[in-house]
């Protein structure tokens, strides 16, 4: 009863300070379902309307300002409207913007991308980390000639038919059904497209192996976020990787990695930093420099299925893939993401995890952080869960809590708990987002 009584007070609080936010949220509901055209964005009792940005920070409707960590759930690598992307996009788009045809700018970004990740040789555009992950399950399904794919419990990698299993099962299971059944996350997935799906917890790949024994034949592929994102920045235990490689070539399968996310932690992304290779891989986000964007690439030998110079082609196109606009700035914003400015984001992550490590033993808070790199998650959970399952806690909904009170003292993070860092980032911004962390969880602490 307390909690619910600090939920009221934290969306009192947000209410008076966002009016004008909820005049556009309710003006929006006339023309849109529920005011929103993107589910992830939404939280109650309304979301922010965000008028602007610059740099690490947001402005909304009502011109408060927020320190953003959470920048468009990792896009924005580089802050908001950077000189340098922004000088390089003016630039491009004077000369157009899309044509039916080839660009330079197209094969230079390409280059780019192949010439930093380990496991692409080519590499093709789209328009969204939905897109690339769907045409790197249909290149696996055509280079193998089998129908199934393995991803794991908690697992996102967009919103198409394939994928939409096991986002956020619940903390239940069905005893009858064996533990590889996918369960749907939303309505609309035909039941058919669930027998080709199989399901395995995060960080362990003796359950992969099960999965393999029996239904190998059908699997075209492992697919994997190399760290889990939307279930709470999870990291691989140390090994996880190399056996997922190690089973993919045992029985004969390939092994894709989604680094939509996690190609931010190292200049060749998570396979670099971890050592291992996968066969193909999904990339989006900070590849655009803020525009729409996606990417998959892999093995020369896979990639070579696309090629229209050969008879029976995979098709893969879009009205949009690899546009100037994108392509000029995903350029620049490769260009600043060198060595020291990775290097950089990881000394600021710790810290940032330092500081909320250090109000969660303060304030004695059922509470965890994840991290790795620029990547956060606050759990309440008392120890930093390995997969999703251990995710689960009592506690779990004051994520929500923590995200409005965190809003109301101007930092800007995801409900679900997530945090992430940009490059034009000073030590003075995690310093006073701690502060305010501190101060919410001394909070929360008084009425646990």
């Amino acid at each position: 009863m307390l909690l619910q009584t600090v939920f009221q007070e934290a969306e009192e609080a947000y209410r008076k300070r966002t009016e004008r936010s909820r005049e556009a949220h309710a003006a929006a509901q006339k023309v849109m379902p529920g005011g929103d055209t993107r589910t992830i964005a939404f939280f109650k009792p309304y979301p922010l309307t965000v008028s602007r940005g610059s740099g690490p920070r947001i402005y909304d409707a009502d011109g408060c300002e927020y320190l953003d960590f959470l920048n468009n759930y990792t896009a924005m690598i580089h802050g908001h409207a950077h000189p340098f992307i922004l000088e390089k996009v003016q630039a491009a788009i004077t000369l157009g913007t899309g044509y039916a045809a080839a660009i330079a700018e197209q094969r230079e970004l390409a280059e780019i991308l192949c010439g930093r990740i380990p496991g692409m040789d080519q590499v093709r555009f789209c328009n969204s980390g939905t897109e690339a992950t769907m045409f790197a399950l249909r290149a696996a399904r055509a280079y193998t000639g089998r129908p199934a794919v393995i991803k794991m419990e908690g697992g996102y990698h967009g919103t198409h038919d394939a994928v939409e299993f096991s986002i956020a099962p619940g903390a239940e299971r069905d005893s009858r059904q064996p533990g590889w059944t996918p369960i749907p996350d939303t309505k609309g997935v035909p039941e058919s497209v669930a027998r080709d799906v199989y399901v395995a917890p995060f960080n362990d790949p003796a359950a992969v192996e099960e999965i393999l024994r029996q239904k190998g034949e059908e699997v075209a592929a492992i697919l994997v976020e190399p760290v889990m994102g939307v279930a709470g920045v999870i990291p691989p235990l140390p090994g996880y990787l190399a056996e997922l490689r190690r089973l993919a070539d045992q029985y004969g399968v390939l092994l894709v990695f989604d680094e939509v996310q996690t190609l931010r932690l190292d200049l060749g992304g998570a396979q670099r930093k971890f050592g291992v290779t996968p066969d193909l891989t999904a990339i989006g986000k900070i590849i655009g420099g803020g525009f729409p964007v996606g990417a998959f690439g892999g093995r020369a030998e896979i990639m070579a299925q696309f090629d229209p110079n050969q008879s029976g082609c995979l098709s893969q196109s879009g009205t949009f893939n690899g546009n100037r606009a994108t392509m000029a700035a995903g350029i620049a914003s490769m260009t600043l993401l060198d060595e020291r400015a990775i290097a950089r984001l990881d000394l600021l992550g710790e810290r940032l995890e330092a500081g909320m490590r250090a109000a969660i033993g303060r304030y004695a808070v059922p509470a965890s952080v994840n991290r790795i790199g620029s990547m956060l998650n606050l759990h309440f959970t008392e120890r930093p869960p390995v997969d999703y399952a251990s995710t689960h806690s009592p506690y779990k909904e004051l994520s929500k809590l923590v995200h409005l009170e965190l809003l109301n003292r101007g930092v800007f993070t995801a409900p679900r708990g997530m945090w992430n860092l940009s490059t034009v980032m000073e030590e003075t911004d995690i310093d006073q987002a701690v502060d305010a962390f501190a101060d919410v969880m001394a909070k929360v602490s008084r009425h646990l």
